[in-house]
């Protein structure tokens, strides 16, 4: 096997563990969290928010760590806060530890996830980036799958959730350190410059002239956008369905299924951008993560679990691999680290949702209120991503500066 099928390999099982153990698994052990800790849903909803923050706001650690030590430093970085964090989170007794240990796997989320491995990705796979991408984010949407359902079993054989978290203390640090290993290896056996794509082969924008570009901040709020659904549906959807009386194993079924759809969706988009253009698979994408957000407060039958399931996982299969093809296709690989990690930084905002959806919820006793937003918020957004010309040629750098 190639280096690079190594590469693509060990980041595609460490996304996978983070998908499955961070934002898709904490929505369906809140619930359990919240009666034995006795939280509030404010206080769970702050979690998901500090799991989200941490993941964006300190998305230009990695970046740095990239650039002066390399990748696989960055990844033992990363596996290390993964296994302080889950480890908090098996011990808490209360909100500061719940709290900590969030912040902790946000960071080395940031550390181990997207900024790392598009990076490398986005270099080895020059000739067929768009499909080694999909292929990517689809093995992290199957880990969304999985993560539910393997909580689900965890659950009913122990009757417990601590154990779950220990678990994914051990994964983290074995699937990590492969990853680091393999990273390593393959610095050894290549020039960092090569890497970093700054001996001539990159071309593209330069970082402060990207930043001047509308269109960079419109990629940026358009990932945004998609990571505030995706945030904020698997924060409350789970306890959503529960309190319009959809059975537990019913709703963890439906969310499988919706993580199980955006696996394909990742998939076939991944295939598709090498023939159809990122601007238009990201307003798809905004378009049906609008319908799936919409389609949770309609009445509660099979037809609109079934809408949801498949709206939400086309969106946000779709969002992740078109947004970030969006960003290199208008912009170049000259400075593609930095911009990525910019975006994420930016998309921080994003965090806010599971907290002001759990606000609302203690306000008003529904999750519909900020569903019925943030579907609007994504309906805008579809609209200006299609009616947006990209950045002129013309302007296009060739120094990072």
């Amino acid at each position: 096997m190639a280096m690079r099928q190594c590469l693509l390999l060990a980041f595609s099982a460490l996304y996978f563990l983070l998908m499955a153990a961070t934002f898709n698994s904490l929505g369906q052990v809140l619930p359990y969290i919240v009666a034995d800790l006795k939280l509030s849903w404010a206080e769970a909803g702050m979690g998901f928010t500090l799991l989200g923050t941490a993941c964006g706001a300190a998305s230009l650690l990695p970046a740095t760590t990239i650039r002066l030590f390399g990748v696989s430093v960055t990844i033992v970085l990363g596996a290390l806060q993964l296994v302080t964090g889950f480890a908090a989170l098996a011990l808490m007794t209360g909100v500061p530890a719940y709290l900590g240990g969030t912040l902790l796997l946000g960071m080395g989320f940031c550390f181990c996830g997207t900024i790392p491995a598009v990076h490398v990705i986005g270099h080895v796979f020059e000739g067929r980036r768009s499909t080694a991408i999909g292929l990517y984010f689809t093995a992290g949407n199957l880990g969304a799958v999985c993560g539910p359902l393997l909580f689900y079993g965890v659950h009913s054989a122990t009757g417990g959730w601590r154990s779950y978290w220990w678990i994914c203390a051990v994964a983290a640090a074995a699937v990590g350190g492969i990853a680091a290993l393999i990273s390593r290896i393959d610095e050894q056996g290549r020039s960092r410059v090569a890497l970093d794509g700054e001996g001539g082969a990159a071309t593209g924008w330069t970082l402060r002239r990207a930043m001047a570009k509308g269109q960079f901040w419109l990629v940026v709020v358009a990932y945004t956008g998609c990571l505030l659904i995706n945030t904020t549906v698997h924060s409350f959807a789970y306890q959503h369905l529960l309190e319009n009386a959809v059975a537990a194993g019913t709703a963890t079924l439906v969310i499988s299924a919706a993580a199980l759809v955006a696996a394909a969706a990742a998939a076939l988009v991944g295939l598709a951008g090498q023939k159809v253009g990122p601007q238009q698979l990201t307003v798809v994408a905004l378009a049906t993560l609008a319908l799936s957000s919409a389609a949770l407060v309609l009445p509660t039958n099979g037809a609109s679990l079934s809408l949801f399931a498949l709206s939400f996982g086309v969106g946000l299969g779709a969002s992740t691999v078109s947004t970030t093809l969006l960003l290199r296709q208008w912009f170049g690989g000259l400075a593609s680290l930095e911009l990525y990690s910019v975006m994420t930084v930016f998309s921080t905002a994003a965090a806010l949702g599971p907290s002001i959806g759990g606000h609302l919820h203690d306000t008003t006793g529904s999750f519909a209120p900020s569903l019925i937003g943030q579907a609007a918020i994504a309906a805008l957004l579809a609209g200006a991503v299609a009616l947006t010309r990209p950045p002129h040629a013309q302007e296009e750098a060739l120094g990072v500066g």
